[in-house]
């Protein structure tokens, strides 16, 4: 998808492997843009699993002795999945989901890219 909807989303399209790109309410669920190269993938799943596993982990976080939830990597087979939550001070919190394709991305320089999208995004 290439309009309006998924424009906030340009810079994470470019990182190797991109498959899939939202940013979701990490209260809701609710997706507030995205931006996808595959039809085939089921954007509301995976926005609501990301949003469900950051939530679980937050809640986690705050029973452990550490300084906050940066980002949530999950892989599988044949993709990758990296959420980092955006802003944490501001309404609406917002997660960004960036599902890639685990032959083609190089994950250190992924985590990297999607960081700077979330700083700029957030500043």
């Amino acid at each position: 998808m290439d309009d309006e909807a998924g424009a906030p989303l340009g810079p994470v399209a470019g990182i190797d492997g991109f498959l899939l790109g939202c940013l979701v309410d990490a209260v809701t669920g609710m997706v507030v843009a995205s931006r996808s190269d595959h039809d085939d993938i089921n954007l509301p799943a995976a926005a609501a699993a990301a949003m469900d596993i950051a939530q679980a982990l937050s809640l986690l976080a705050t029973e452990l002795p550490t300084d906050g939830l940066e980002d949530v990597l999950v892989t599988f087979r044949d993709q990758l999945y990296v959420t980092r939550l955006i802003n944490t001070d501001a309404e609406p919190q917002l997660l960004l989901v960036v599902l890639l394709d685990r032959g083609q991305a190089n994950l250190a320089m992924a985590r990297r890219e999607v960081r700077a999208f979330c700083a700029g995004y957030a500043g």
